[in-house]
């Protein structure tokens, strides 16, 4: 569960330490740069040519001699010259050397020779490390994590969360807020992991909304007032509204609260008969009308029927629909206003990724959404989709669903979703 997010997470943790440990490995063994003095400008030399171009430029010139010598009209040898015998010199001049004779062997080279600028060695600069810096840094035992440093990964962070199914808007925030979290902060060296974990918690923390009261309060309250507590439950096909209602009918029961079901789904076939089936293995009241009935009317009689029997809780199934058939979501949202439910609670699938904010946000422009519920968040191999629900919306989960038996809802709880995407 959440096992791609865990690992970009852990990437960027341990990239921020890997780096710290090794920028402070560094100023022991790092020696001051020499002093460069200033000179006069000097012109512009010629750049070394690559390798290959200089054997390149020797078969050229190699080839051009060749062409010469081929070219040009022979030589005859010169005659012997007759040799004359050189009296020797007085003491007064210095003994003369006769000049070379030309040949055709050493008449034949190239007219022009390039030279070959000798490589200039190559200078290392070091980093110059205050005295202050260097004291600082013995005697803290302690690392400043500069914003420069951890850009890079910060940037990389950006695409991981993307990949894991977190939504633009919150990817944006959540790099924004670590960015502001870590640069500059002075931490210890011996823990620095930890600083960096603790940090990152608290700012996927910051991305749920505090909620004002738990679903049982909301429960406590309303039963005080001799009413019973009416929630609309909405969301597009397949997220599994029917099931999620019958694990909260025992969750309900497991406390001490009464509920009846609301079959106001009367479009999918086998709806009403799958929440039938429910009901009798939890011994909930289940009201029904036929396929094709107004599903206010059912949610209507619901209540009547809460009310006469001092039922604690409602809870009205409806059909589902997709976010893209403007006309079933206006129904929804027609079915809200007339029954003025006091929760209308989304429910929708963790695996959905990205589509499942932009089913959230077009539900509550339109029928209205007081909560969520997450479900087959046991199947979320990624992770993001919970914290882009939570921080789009600004509304607060009720329960995520962690599989198929009645027993296996869980209130939400932050801590506990953070905790599991935080490696230990």
């Amino acid at each position: 569960m959440f096992g791609l997010l865990k690992n970009k997470l852990k990437a960027f943790v341990d990239g921020i330490v890997k780096r710290e440990e090794t920028k402070e490995a560094k100023p022991a063994e790092a020696k001051p740069a020499e002093a460069v003095k200033p000179s006069e400008p000097k012109p512009a030399e010629a750049k070394p040519l690559p390798k290959r171009v200089e054997r390149v430029e020797d078969e050229i010139y190699a080839e051009a001699a060749r062409e010469i010598e081929k070219t040009a009209p022979k030589r005859e040898e010169p005659k012997p010259k007759q040799e004359f015998k050189l009296e020797p010199q007085t003491k007064t001049g210095p003994k003369r050397e006769p000049k070379p004779v030309e040949t055709a062997a050493t008449a034949a080279k190239p007219y022009f020779e390039v030279k070959k600028p000798a490589e200039e060695p190559k200078k290392e600069l070091a980093p110059k490390l205050g005295l202050l810096t260097k004291i600082k840094s013995v005697f803290s035992g302690g690392v400043e994590i500069g914003e420069g440093e951890i850009a890079p990964m910060l940037a990389e962070l950006e695409l991981a969360l993307l990949e894991s199914d977190v939504s633009y808007d919150t990817t944006q925030f959540l790099v924004a807020d670590l960015r502001r979290r870590l640069a500059g902060k002075r931490m210890a060296k011996a823990a620095l992991g930890e600083a960096v974990n603790s940090e990152v918690r608290a700012a996927l923390l910051d991305l749920f909304p505090i909620p004002k009261s738990t679903f049982e309060d909301v429960v406590r309250r309303k039963k005080a007032s001799g009413e019973p507590l009416v929630v609309l439950f909405l969301g597009p096909n397949g997220m599994g509204k029917t099931t999620t209602i019958a694990k909260i009918a025992r969750w309900l029961g497991e406390r001490g609260y009464s509920c009846v079901l609301a079959a106001g789904d009367s479009f999918r076939a086998a709806a009403i008969e799958q929440l039938e089936h429910h009901g009798r293995a939890l011994g909930r009241d289940v009201i029904k009308h036929k396929y094709g009935a107004d599903p206010t009317a059912v949610a209507f009689d619901a209540v009547a029927h809460a009310r006469a029997k001092r039922i604690d809780v409602v809870l009205v199934d409806t059909a589902g629909r997709q976010e893209t058939n403007v006309n079933l979501v206006k129904e929804m949202d027609k079915m809200s206003r007339v029954l003025k439910p006091d929760l209308r609670v989304f429910v929708g699938e963790a695996v959905a990724g990205h589509a499942l904010v932009e089913q959230l946000k077009r539900f509550k422009e339109t029928a209205g959404v007081d909560a969520l519920v997450l479900t087959k968040l046991d199947c979320d191999a990624k992770g993001g989709s919970a914290f882009s629900a939570a921080f789009e919306a600004k509304l607060p989960i009720l329960f995520i669903g962690v599989g198929q038996e009645y027993g296996d809802l869980r209130e939400f709880d932050a801590s506990w979703l953070v905790n599991n995407v935080i490696a230990s």
